[in-house]
């Protein structure tokens, strides 16, 4: 191996090789001191949104309560299955873990578990631990007596389930599916499903916020940069000045607006137009016009920036050429907004997915979409669990969309500027 000097003379192997081993010294050292200098970034963000999001999205997956609660009971229906009897050891273990639980708040958790899969069920272990003074004789005969649903095969097959550590309860019950007793997945009643039709309904609003960007935000992009200096500041002025207002500022005013006694239902009746005033409020009109309202400088602004540094003269020499403007539109102007198009369609899509407030103040019960029924399962009724679940089916459907979105961008842009 040999290397030429500065000044044109030829190193010898050996003095190549600790120059080798000096610059690989020297790229590790910056290599570590660019390490060092992301860390504190890196434990901040670990602490702050990774550290914290896992842990709650580890709450669909975890079944720690029942097991906690019911020891003896867990160990006990280890080996059960449903076509064999109910044991009497299994009788005989949740008599002894309720008499040592001191106070009814040791097992009030892991009731509530119990609850989600079996409605009843909270109340029957509540008020066996209630009435439970000494460990019964007979187990099985005081479990009965408190109530016949004792002795059913269903109750047991919950407490199995939900014995731990891991479960896919929450998560099936988010997608409306369920584990039955003998633990063959099926879909829940008709009247009982939810969240699939919640899951449609919030990606539903999001295409469609999406798509009325896209026609609204492209005509307002291509103006302003093809007008002049001026005109393009005032027409920025308009499409940022709503933005620097607060969201729930907005959603109050379009709440007043489209009301039946709002602004557009009196101008609509003082002009003869209207007999009645419309129901402009609680659907999913006054979600998406709200919406496009927030978001649509998310699309115009991805746009403009892309539509700027486009020269006219290209579009100029097009028609020169003969083509007519739809062709000059479709081959030479639009493979160079894609990834604008693309980038403000993404922001939009996704920003529409998460928004809690407009469709609850003014979508009605109607039209609550998956971030809705998160906060209620958070604050209203709580089920963090169940709120973890619906958050990680949200969080991998935006992940597979923009997985989807990013390849069918590739393979359009190409194929677009091919023709």
């Amino acid at each position: 191996m040999t290397a030429v000097h500065a000044d044109g003379a030829l190193l010898q192997p050996a003095e190549a090789k600790r120059l080798a081993r000096r610059l690989a010294r020297s790229e590790r050292s910056a290599r570590l001191s660019a390490l060092l200098l992301v860390t504190p970034l890196l434990l901040f963000l670990l602490m702050v949104f990774i550290g914290p999001l896992l842990m709650m999205l580890s709450r669909g997956v975890r079944d720690a309560e029942v097991a906690q609660a019911l020891p003896a009971t867990v160990l006990a229906l280890r080996n059960w299955r449903h076509d064999a009897p109910i044991p009497d050891a299994a009788f005989r273990a949740l008599a002894d873990d309720l008499a040592k639980a001191h106070t009814p708040a040791a097992v009030a958790d892991a009731a509530a578990r119990l609850n989600y899969a079996l409605p009843g069920l909270r109340a029957m272990l509540m008020s066996a631990r209630a009435r439970m003074r000494n460990l019964p004789v007979d187990p099985r005969a005081f479990f009965v007596g408190l109530s016949p649903r004792w002795d059913d095969k269903e109750t047991w097959s919950a407490i199995r389930q939900a014995s731990g550590p891991l479960t896919d309860f929450y998560l099936l019950s988010a997608l409306d599916l369920r584990r039955s007793s003998t633990g063959a997945i099926e879909a829940v009643p008709a009247g009982e499903s939810a969240f699939v039709q919640a899951i449609l309904r919030t990606f539903g609003i999001s295409f469609g916020v999406t798509a009325l960007a896209i026609l609204l935000g492209f005509p307002f992009a291509y103006l302003m940069a093809t007008t002049g200096r001026r005109m393009a500041g005032v027409m920025m002025l308009i499409l940022l000045l709503p933005f620097w207002t607060a969201v729930m500022v907005r959603v109050l005013a379009w709440s007043m607006l489209l009301g039946r006694e709002g602004i557009v239902n009196d101008g609509l009746r003082s002009l003869g137009l209207l007999s009645q005033p419309l129901d402009l409020l609680y659907n999913r009109t006054a979600v998406l016009v709200s919406l496009l309202h927030i978001f649509i400088p998310y699309m115009v602004l991805p746009l403009y920036s892309v539509m700027k540094t486009i020269p006219t003269s290209q579009m100029r020499a097009a028609a020169s050429l003969g083509a007519p403007p739809a062709m000059a539109f479709r081959r030479i102007f639009l493979p160079q907004i894609v990834p604008g198009l693309a980038a403000g369609s993404l922001l939009v899509f996704i920003h529409s997915l998460g928004v809690f407030v407009v469709p609850a103040v003014l979508g009605g019960p109607r039209e609550q979409g998956l971030p809705v029924l998160v906060v209620n399962y958070v604050t209203k009724t709580p089920n963090w669990g169940l709120a973890a679940a619906l958050s990680m089916v949200l969080l991998v459907s935006v992940y597979l969309l923009y997985w989807l979105f990013v390849k069918l961008t590739k393979t359009v842009t190409p194929s677009v500027s091919a023709r």
